[in-house]
């Protein structure tokens, strides 16, 4: 009975990262709206403060399920001393394996010595979560910039995103992943025709990445260049896809949280790169881009060699102070379970949800 009874607890366990952070939307975005209606009261400065305080909160809660609740062995390589000591403005570009990847970059934001870079994280996101009910719109307000995959390119959102990046006078890390979707050996048609166009091109053919889109990342160098101060090549890798019987195969959320595959090693290589050694010219962007993945393919060829990366910083790494997640987690908690004590709570969070933007 017990043995059953842990089992199931197991299973329950690997709901509750989507639960969580998806329920914890609808407070979220009451408390935002609510402070954002009286704007012409309240000076600009102090709502962008209020909502660099919001957002961390959120993304500590994010630390609190992907580090505390997973448990998992978080190992840094590269440059890392120079990122947690200096907090700066900094375009990143990493390979893109899992639902997860976003969240090892929270995890690398949360290590900043000064309280943290959460409230700076911004990412080039797929424009389908556009259609998110109040987390689609909320990202947007607070700097997320949509890209299209497919049809005509659009330029306007973006440009008017990038001004307002320029314009928040406070340091800010935008993230892109430049492969446009994630690597998996379940989809193999698209690593074919990355293959494809690689030797039809002359480039170097990855075994571990897709050939990389340099669209959003010339636009976003082109217009943050005087803005950005360093690019942070990040390179992720997950110990689950060295198992025998998930080679290539990266943990989605449930399965990172969980115990169910095992093995729960975090692999985080930095490069940290100033922006004057990136090239401004359209095709030399683009070749500088392909020769980074080239460097990452052969990093992740190493770990599946040996099991990690070269350069090591720190293994096993203290999680996250539990004191920074264990307020945003009990606040947001007690948020949730309010509209089961109270009708007027119940009834603002439908009226929320009812009028979404």
């Amino acid at each position: 009975m017990l043995l059953t009874a842990v089992v199931l607890i197991d299973k329950i366990r690997v709901w509750v990262p989507t639960l969580l952070l998806s329920s914890s939307m609808v407070p979220y975005a009451t408390t935002y709206i609510t402070i954002c209606l009286p704007t012409r009261l309240v000076s600009k400065e102090l709502l962008q403060w209020v909502d660099n305080k919001l957002y961390t909160s959120y993304l500590r809660l994010c630390s609190f399920v992907f580090e505390c609740l997973s448990n998992v062995s978080i190992n840094f390589y590269g440059d890392i001393a120079e990122i947690r000591r200096i907090r700066e403005t900094a375009l990143i570009i990493s390979n893109h394996q899992s639902n997860v990847d976003w969240a090892v970059i929270n995890i690398l934001a949360s290590r900043q010595t000064l309280n943290g870079m959460e409230y700076g994280l911004r990412f080039v996101v797929k424009s389908a979560i556009n259609f998110v009910p109040l987390f689609g719109w909320y990202i947007f307000q607070h700097g997320y910039i949509y890209v299209r995959r497919f049809g005509q390119f659009v330029p306007d959102p973006l440009l008017r995103q990038f001004k307002n990046l320029r314009e928040l006078n406070e340091p800010f890390w935008l993230h892109i992943f430049p492969e446009g979707t994630r690597f998996s050996r379940s989809k193999q048609s698209l690593i074919e025709i990355s293959h494809d166009y690689a030797k039809k091109s002359g480039l170097y053919v990855p075994r571990y990445t897709l050939l990389p889109r340099a669209g959003a990342f010339t636009l976003a160098l082109m217009e943050l260049k005087d803005t950005v101060e360093f690019i942070y090549d990040v390179t992720i890798a997950y110990d689950q896809t060295r198992l025998p019987n998930r080679m290539g195969l990266a943990p989605n959320m449930f399965e990172f949280v969980s115990s169910a595959l095992g093995s729960k090693g975090l692999h985080i290589h930095v490069r940290r790169i100033p922006i004057s050694e990136v090239p401004l010219e359209k095709d030399a962007t683009k070749q500088w881009l392909y020769d980074r993945f080239a460097q990452k393919d052969e990093l992740l060829q190493y770990f599946f060699e040996n099991g990690n990366f070269p350069d090591l910083y720190e293994k096993d790494a203290p999680k996250i102070s539990f004191k920074k997640t264990i307020i945003p987690f009990v606040g947001f908690f007690s948020a949730l379970i309010l509209p089961f004590f109270s009708k007027t709570v119940r009834n603002i969070y439908l009226g929320t949800i009812a009028t979404s933007p």
